[in-house]
């Protein structure tokens, strides 16, 4: 039988022991989730970075080779006239002083007629057809368009094979504007290390690039360059697009694994490290709690036992005294101290007890006797009656506590207005698509309305009268909520949400319209006129920024309507004092199966 102290000293140990146990799976969940996080913004942050600098890399060989193909010689070689080879020397020569002042990372460069007459910069003997039937750019189109290839290998008549990028521009004649051949550039991208070089995610992660074919275009090592994935160590990796990180073993390693793709190349941007790395901080904050957990176990055990030994050495010190009057000793006494406490009143009774007991033993007979079992059981009686007056004050904090949860949690319009809330800052916040479907913009304005009903339930009416075939026409994203928001703002708030809002779309002259119209005060005069102003100078210079006034919400609208449709399209205001505004929107009228 264990004594309460060795009690009280292993109960305290067992409930550090189960902080410990919560605190640390709570620490491993939430490091878990900001090592993933963490991990997926630094390659998100890289990919992006990459992706700018590689397109800047191609648009400034674009531009800077631009003047070339307009250079007589060029121009002459591809209307088919006879050169002198002096003259064709000459657009070699060109083409290699191009190369060696601007870029000379270019490994090949060409100059192709339509008729498959070609000069390469490398030398006249190379300069045949023949050689570069295999190039990928040999057979394409003569597109309007420049062509970017994005990575293959070389096959270049007596040179080692090279992983590039060709650009394939076309030639037109400066005379009549036909296209008359194509320029073609072979270039080694050097600008892919120097877009990592600064970057590192943990001590041994990296990043490298591979192709849509699996050619590795960029690795820390360049012994890997420009060969298939599946021919390096790397082939085992299984590589999943996204933004989201994967774990994976490799070379007996689990590594936290990203890809992205970029914009315009069409590459894979991988990122890997460690997981072992980025779980440090994670490992040195459970090492941290663990020695808490120690120190507090020492306290427990050196500190508790001299704590309880205050509490229990009254009680053993009462158990001694009754143990002697239990052998007939009714000379014994408790110490009575000036604390007004439990043990005190316990004392006191023991004392009274211990004095009635002698007297009776003295002066009475055993009737006197059964007289003071009966009063030590009207003690012991009083004793569980003061006890149980202890007992009402934690069922009365414990029912304070239920009715505070169920206060704070029992709150049905808080939930709909933030799931709404959040619903719509989702929408708002997703990039992927500039176009949507009028039925989904419909939704997530309904889902703003809804919040306006809830704060002004008796008062504010809402209506939605837009014809089913209209649902799957096309729409910028973030068209109609914006303008709702204004007449909730101008025309409902005044009023104390008294008001109605009405949607409504209709075609007209193969456009699609839609009104949004209020019952408010409607709008001065001399405003409208502004706002009208301000539409126009939106219309005439649509690439500005909006203006900054009140009428942000409709001037950001108006701006992306003409910026992406034509300066036909975009929002009309017609307002009536004291009656009520109309927002009409003009959109082509174009349905998703229709574009696609």
């Amino acid at each position: 039988m264990h004594s309460i102290k060795t009690r009280m000293t292993i109960g305290f140990l067992l409930l550090n022991l189960l902080s410990l146990l919560v605190v640390l799976l709570i620490s491993n969940q939430g490091f878990q989730k900001v090592i993933e996080r963490e991990f997926v913004d630094a390659s998100n942050d890289a990919a992006s970075r990459f992706s700018y600098r590689m397109n800047d890399y191609i648009e400034q060989i674009i531009q800077t080779s631009a003047p070339m193909p307009a250079n007589a010689q060029f121009q002459a070689f591809l209307r088919g006239q006879s050169l002198l080879p002096e003259q064709t020397e000459a657009i070699e020569k060109e083409m290699r002083k191009f190369t060696a002042m601007n870029h000379p990372e270019i490994v090949g460069m060409f100059l192709m007629s339509t008729n498959n007459q070609m000069v390469s910069m490398n030398s006249f003997f190379y300069s045949q057809s023949s050689y570069y039937w295999r190039e990928p750019w040999f057979s394409l189109d003569y597109d309007q368009q420049i062509q970017i290839i994005p990575t293959h290998l070389t096959n270049y008549p007596q040179q080692p094979r090279y992983a590039v990028i060709s650009i394939v521009k076309p030639v037109y004649d400066t005379v009549t504007m036909d296209i008359i051949g194509r320029f073609v550039i072979d270039v080694m991208p050097k600008n892919i290390s120097a877009s990592f070089g600064d970057v590192r995610i943990g001590d041994t992660g990296y990043f490298f690039v591979v192709s849509p074919d699996d050619t590795i275009i960029y690795h820390p090592n360049d012994e890997w360059l420009g060969i298939p994935r599946a021919n390096t160590p790397l082939s085992s990796l299984q590589l999943n697009e996204g933004n989201e990180t994967f774990n994976q073993n490799w070379n007996g390693q689990n590594w936290l694994i990203s890809v992205n793709k970029t914009n315009r190349m069409n590459w894979h941007v991988v990122s890997m490290v460690p997981k072992s790395e980025m779980e440090v901080g994670a490992k040195a904050v459970e090492r941290s709690i663990i020695i808490a957990f120690l120190a507090v176990a020492i306290i427990i055990v050196t500190i508790i036992p001299l704590m309880t030994s205050r509490f229990v050495k009254p009680v053993i010190t009462l158990r001694n005294l009754m143990a002697k009057v239990s052998t007939g000793d009714l000379n014994v006494r408790a110490y009575l101290s000036n604390q007004q406490d439990e043990m005190q009143s316990l004392n006191v009774g023991f004392n009274h007890m211990v004095s009635r007991l002698d007297q009776l033993m003295t002066t009475v007979t055993n009737l006197q006797m059964k007289e003071m079992k009966l009063e030590l059981r009207q003690k012991e009686a009083l004793i569980r009656a003061l006890q149980n007056q202890i007992n009402p004050h934690l069922l009365y904090n414990t029912l304070g506590i239920i009715k505070s949860m169920a206060f704070l949690e029992n709150v049905p319009r808080i939930e709909t207005i933030s799931r709404n809330l959040a619903d719509v800052y989702r929408y708002t916040a997703r990039f992927e698509n500039e176009e949507v479907t009028l039925h989904d913009e419909l939704k997530i304005m309904a889902k703003y309305l809804e919040i306006v009903k809830l704060r002004f339930p008796m008062s504010f009416i809402r209506t939605i009268s837009v014809n089913e075939k209209f649902y799957d026409c096309l729409c910028m994203k973030l068209t109609l909520q914006p303008i709702v928001e204004n007449a909730v703002k101008y025309a409902i708030e005044p009023n104390g949400g008294e008001g109605t809002i009405i949607i409504n779309a209709f075609e007209e002259s193969g456009d699609l319209i839609l009104e949004i119209a209020d019952n408010g005060k409607g709008i001065l005069e001399a405003q409208l006129e502004d706002i009208q102003d301000l539409l126009r100078k939106e219309s005439e210079s649509p690439n500005g920024f909006p203006s900054a006034s009140g009428s942000l919400g409709l001037s950001n609208v108006h701006a992306r309507l003409v910026l992406r449709y034509g300066r036909k399209y975009g929002i009309r205001i017609d307002s009536f004092p004291g009656q009520g505004t109309v927002v009409s929107i003009r959109l082509p009228y174009r349905r998703i199966a229709e574009t696609g």
